[in-house]
């Protein structure tokens, strides 16, 4: 989400408001680096993908208040549209791998546990996959005809 709105922010901004963008994106960086030095010394790999995370949704989120800006005399904007039509089995998907890993996964009988963990996992992969392809199935082959006009 982040590097498509961003893309698009950067695509149909004015000059000013380009200005204005990278003035916040300069804060958000300046803040990513100082919770970095913080984060890491406190919880190592953790406070790094923390601080990354934090600087993620803000992008995010101000990527989102110009892009519903932008389009409100034409229409509600929603990220939620964005979404692929699976997205709350992926959602259910992260959590049920989640218990997964900590229930049934033994880091003391790593190999024993590992397959029935692996195979959670890959029911959730297919699952996901045929949830998405089914709801984005149109999407999907209208990329594959324009792929093979192109090629």
């Amino acid at each position: 989400m982040n590097g498509t709105s961003e893309a698009f922010l950067h695509a149909v901004a004015n000059e000013n408001e380009l200005k204005k963008s990278n003035k916040y994106l300069l804060r958000f960086s300046g803040m990513y680096i100082v919770l970095n030095i913080f984060l890491i010394r406190f919880a190592g790999a953790v406070g790094l993908i923390a601080a990354n995370s934090l600087n993620m949704m803000l992008r995010i989120i101000y990527s989102a208040l110009f892009i519903k800006r932008y389009f409100q005399d034409d229409s509600p904007f929603s990220f939620k549209n964005c979404l692929p039509s699976g997205w709350k089995t992926l959602l259910l998907s992260g959590v049920v791998t989640f218990i997964s890993e900590r229930i049934i996964l033994d880091r003391e009988d790593f190999w024993r546990t590992f397959l029935t963990h692996f195979s959670i996992g890959l029911l959730c992969f297919f699952s996901c996959s045929i949830m998405i392809y089914r709801g984005e199935k149109q999407f999907i082959n209208k990329i594959i005809r324009l792929r093979k006009h192109v090629d």
